[in-house]
């Protein structure tokens, strides 16, 4: 992360650094009360604080301020097995792991997690009727096998072996203890519900019996601020704090003001252009190599972004050990027109549906457009508010996605590995993608995976359904009054790896 703005030392020390900047007398110490007021991209008037339901930008900042998972993958792209955990072991064949939580860790309602609460929260997870986004990567755990130990271990059985289970579990999968009611939230995290107003706001305490370093804040306010200018604004004269997913086009403007600072990281997190491979045209390979063809990606990251990513080529994963960064994706348009005559497809026409829940992917999708016409593609853009879109998740045969930067095989896990069904918005079912999944899953040696993943993303390239143009740049930006920014966040995930209880007032 690169913090701009008087302030930039200390925002680009880790937050105990920071501390100990601070006490030897680099700037004033950091303040503990205070409300910490954020701005963030807002959601859907249908969300919910359901730790089950955890899909979007929105959803996905206030699921990781106020949950927590058993294992965590810091900014660094770092796993701590250990943060809720005092053991995370698989056995020989990555078939059985055991799990022991750390002694004392407590629940905003008094209670120590235990064993009894592990249990319950991957039941829930996986339970139909909570149509858990995380359900797809859990499928393999075989709840009539995995048992109870003693009162802080579970070792969990698996169906198939799953060679990155501690990653699976470090993606929103939610500890909660027995008896979580959605609406009255508890969990192990630092702070605690107050209220939330589905599309309007969030408002959290400091829970005092955090099992790490309190919040420095009293209070959390998360105010959804769907309208980029408004959010913008909305740091510019006070309103707030502290700003996620700043417009490309306001970053100048921002780093212009006297009291702001703005964080800038590379990620690798990625707003997809999706293709439903089970519905025609896009049923036809060839049709969605032309479409991947015909996109100037440069160009999209010039404009849609500012500049702020780099190109990618229609595989995921960047920052992840087993990523091979050696596909890449050049515009070629007479390859895409030979293509689409092949497919009997000449002077196709499509409707691309999008919604501004990142940053330039609207803008994204007019270049393609515009790209597209070269190649005798007619796509119209039909822009939707973010409820709309979410609506019918899933179900467009031509839309976008949004995506943090997360693990290659949690990933493919839910987006197009066997059984991926709740975020699959192209309904991907390869073969043999299906297989080498499986082969990976088998493998506990790193660099053998790594071998088998590079293999996996040769089948995305010649035939998935995902139009993987950038990984794009996560910008926040903060008043000079706020402290504890941390230096980088690659998983995109943002404001500080949605640790927002290490900020403070200076």
């Amino acid at each position: 992360m690169i913090v701009l703005g008087s302030g930039a030392f200390l925002g680009g020390l880790g937050s105990d650094a920071a501390r100990a900047a601070l006490s030897r007398g680099f700037a004033p110490a950091a303040k503990r009360g205070g409300t910490l007021r954020v701005g963030i991209a807002g959601g859907s008037p249908t969300d919910d604080f359901d730790m089950a339901h955890i899909n979007g930008p929105s959803a996905t900042v206030r699921g990781q301020a106020f949950y927590e998972t058993v294992p965590f993958l810091d900014g660094q792209f770092r796993l701590h097995d250990d943060f809720l955990a005092d053991e995370f072991k698989p056995n020989a064949t990555a078939d059985v792991w055991t799990v022991r939580l750390k002694q004392g860790v407590e629940f905003h309602n008094g209670k120590t997690a235990t064993a009894d609460d592990l249990l319950f929260s991957i039941k829930r997870l996986l339970d139909p009727k909570s149509g858990a986004t995380a359900a797809g990567q859990l499928t393999a755990i075989d709840l009539k096998q995995t048992k109870k130990l003693d009162k802080r271990t579970v070792r969990f059985v698996l169906k198939t072996p799953q060679s990155f289970f501690d990653y699976l579990l470090s993606d929103i999968v939610y500890l909660v203890p027995v008896g979580y009611d959605p609406k009255k939230p508890v969990s192990t995290g630092p702070w605690r519900f107050k209220s939330f107003q589905p599309a309007r706001q969030t408002v959290l305490t400091r829970f005092e019996n955090y099992h790490g370093t309190p919040a420095y804040a009293d209070q959390l306010v998360m105010t959804e601020l769907p309208d980029d200018t408004a959010r913008v604004n909305a740091l510019i004269s006070g309103q707030v704090d502290v700003i996620n997913q700043v417009p490309y086009p306001s970053v100048a403007q921002l780093k212009g003001q006297s009291g702001v600072q703005v964080a800038v990281s590379p990620t690798g997190g990625w707003n997809p252009i999706t293709m439903r491979v089970d519905v025609a045209p896009f049923t036809d390979v060839r049709v969605r190599q032309a479409i991947r063809l015909a996109m100037n990606r440069k160009q999209a990251i010039a404009s849609a972004l500012y500049g702020q990513g780099s190109p990618a080529a229609d595989t995921y994963g960047r920052f992840d050990p087993s990523f091979s960064a050696a596909f890449t994706r050049d515009q070629d348009i007479e390859k895409a027109k030979s293509l689409l005559k092949q497919a009997g497809q000449t002077n196709l026409k499509l409707e691309l549906v999008t919604s501004p829940i990142a940053a330039g992917i609207v803008e994204a999708c007019q270049v393609l457009a515009q790209n597209a016409k070269a190649a005798g593609i007619n796509i119209t853009v039909r822009k939707v508010d973010p409820g709309t879109y979410f609506s019918r998740y899933g179900k467009w045969p031509f839309a976008i996605d949004f995506w943090v930067g997360l693990p290659y095989l949690v990933v493919a896990s839910i987006a197009d590995g066997p059984g991926a069904n709740v975020v699959n918005t192209t309904h991907f079912n390869d073969p043999t993608f299906n297989k080498l999944y499986g082969q990976a899953s088998k493998t506990l040696d790193k660099n053998k995976r790594a071998s088998i993943v590079h293999a996996m993303q040769k089948v995305q390239y010649d035939r998935g359904g995902y139009i993987i143009w950038s990984f794009q740049n996560s910008v926040d930006a903060y008043s000079k009054k706020v402290g504890g920014i941390q230096p980088i966040d690659k998983t995109a995930w943002g404001l500080n790896r949605c640790q927002l209880h290490k900020l403070y007032f200076k």
